[in-house]
């Protein structure tokens, strides 16, 4: 009996292993990554830094969205999927009077000089929201945002939706560390993170250069991978590009299981 019990701690103990260990980052060529939730250890040391960096209440609002995204929710009958769904952030540069583009990669480095551009395509309808959490661990909301795009939820099926559309780009601020752009897609509108994404919008605009200049950049940045259950190559997208050029990516596809989809795509400045 004892020899039981301690085999059983054992494989209790792997097992909790497994969940807390970080995700594991995704090629186009892979057809099923793994995918584990945050480890402890990192979320703690980033909440930390957030909350020396823009206070204590940022802090818990930034948590309460880490928190929606990683709840596990029972989906029904109708969310259980399969379901697909596009996602690809691009990056363009301007060299020798031409215009190079490439899909970023996890870890990828960026700079400046660069200017990044988000494709999507639900393969039904869905509510998808899209934010950025930048090198001191801001978080900086992206979709819907009228800013960017006039596209709201939810989305049409198999409509490609580009942020920003047509032929503009984001730019990219001077910075050092690492940065990641999280997809989140619901089956079914999620009012909390609209609030939450209201609170961020709000505080960008209250406190705009003040905080980022004494702010430490982070040490640790969550990465959240949730109801993937795979990802594949799909078709081959035109892109707009500025003075009217056009260029073209393949588009990957993600495998959506369950009623919620959280992708994180990170890269850094240097």
């Amino acid at each position: 009996m004892h020899i039981y019990k301690l085999l059983k701690n054992i494989l209790v103990f792997i097992s909790m292993s497994i969940i807390v260990a970080a995700g594991v980052e995704s090629s186009a060529e892979t057809s099923n990554p793994e995918v584990r939730s945050i480890r402890d250890t990192s979320f703690k040391s980033f909440i930390k830094q957030v909350k020396q960096n823009y206070g204590i209440q940022y802090a818990s609002r930034v948590e309460g969205l880490f928190k929606i995204l990683l709840k596990s929710e029972k989906a029904t009958l109708s969310e259980k999927g399969p379901r697909f769904l596009e996602f690809d952030v691009l990056k363009m540069r301007e060299t020798a009077n031409k215009f190079q583009t490439a899909r970023v990669k996890n870890g990828n480095t960026m700079s400046v000089k660069d200017k990044c551009k988000i494709s999507f395509t639900p393969r039904e309808r869905c509510f998808i929201y899209i934010f950025k959490i930048e090198t001191t661990g801001a978080i900086f909301s992206i979709f819907p945002r009228d800013e960017f795009s006039r596209q709201a939820n939810s989305l049409t099926p198999n409509l490609t939706y580009f942020v920003p559309p047509m032929k503009k780009w984001l730019p990219f601020e001077k910075g050092y560390g690492k940065e990641a752009i999280i997809l989140s897609a619901f089956t079914k509108r999620n009012q909390d993170i609209e609030r939450l994404m209201e609170y961020f919008n709000d505080f960008s605009i209250n406190n705009p250069i003040a905080n980022k200049e004494n702010a430490k950049p982070l040490r640790e940045i969550p990465i959240i991978n949730k109801g993937i259950g795979g990802l594949r190559k799909s078709e081959d997208r035109m892109l707009r590009l500025p003075f009217d050029e056009h260029g073209k990516f393949t588009a990957t596809e993600y495998i959506w299981e369950g009623n919620k989809f959280v992708v994180t795509l990170w890269y850094k400045f240097k």
